[in-house]
């Protein structure tokens, strides 16, 4: 089981105290500071980390050097900028924005497609394009935000996810999939038909079911199970509301591949690595 640093940390993200997550983004208020931390605990021995798509993200990503045997797993999109771009400009806005941000023709075909048919596949080529900097190196996972996982499977849309996976894989990456519903995502996966083996799906789990959907006993059966997809448990330590040593005896009883924790201390990282490896 490889272990990868989380990124909520960074961005004031607590999904358990809102205020705790506040003060600890206080802590790393620059690149270099975020970049620093990421590097001493990937030296502690953290396999690798993730990262969000949003500007700090994409900066970090286009401006760092991190070692290569470690693995960096980056999620994309940054829908917040797309969603003010056209609120704000209008959809010829979005078209001026793919048209100088990407070099591949059938890019700008896609985009304007997507402008004149307001054809959601169309922007799965241009997510994976425009939000994946140059500098990111191959064969690491690019992830699809839960925000758009879950809206895809809502809507039925499991056409979006096949593109995604495709589109990832021809820009020279691995796919990786976040939802807050693996037994759903599942079933979606299993009608796409698509060459599963490469693919990592990272979701909720933890011992006292703190966000867990759509509920423990299912996610806990979902990820005790083979698959023909590798497993990532986030949230493992339920954002803090858990007992850590028991949240971590919990996660050592499943069948995971992958582990993703945050946090804002080296010498939790050190602590919790210890434990999930022994």
């Amino acid at each position: 089981m490889k272990i990868i640093l989380g990124d909520n940390q960074f961005f004031g993200i607590n999904h358990f105290d809102l205020e705790k997550g506040a003060s600890i983004k206080k802590k790393f208020d620059s690149i270099e500071k975020i970049c620093r931390f990421i590097q001493d605990a990937l030296q502690v021995g953290m396999d690798g980390f993730m990262i969000n798509s949003n500007d700090e993200g994409y900066k970090l990503i286009s401006k760092e050097k991190f070692p290569s045997s470690k693995e960096i797993h980056y999620s994309i999109p940054y829908a917040h900028k797309y969603a003010n771009l056209v609120n704000e400009e209008g959809m010829m806005s979005l078209l001026s924005h793919i048209m100088k941000n990407t070099s591949m023709i059938s890019n700008l075909k896609s985009g304007a497609r997507l402008v004149t048919s307001r054809n959601l596949k169309n922007l799965v080529p241009l997510a994976v394009d425009l939000e994946v900097p140059k500098q990111l190196p191959k064969s690491s996972y690019v992830y699809l935000q839960n925000i758009i996982t879950d809206l895809v499977l809502g809507l039925g849309r499991y056409d979006l996810l096949k593109e995604f996976i495709i589109s990832v894989r021809k820009n020279g990456y691995q796919p990786g999939i976040v939802t807050l519903n693996p037994i759903k995502l599942q079933k979606a996966l299993e009608i796409i038909g698509e060459n599963l083996q490469d693919l990592i799906i990272c979701f909720n789990v933890n011992d006292v079911g703190f966000n867990v959907f759509p509920n423990k006993e299912e996610v806990e059966k979902f990820a005790k199970e083979q698959h023909s997809f590798k497993k990532m448990g986030m949230s493992v330590f339920a954002s803090g509301a858990g007992n850590i040593p028991a949240s971590i005896n919990y996660i050592k009883g499943l069948n995971l591949d992958y582990v993703v924790f945050g946090t804002s201390r080296l010498e939790n990282v050190h602590a919790n690595l210890s434990g999930l490896k022994s």
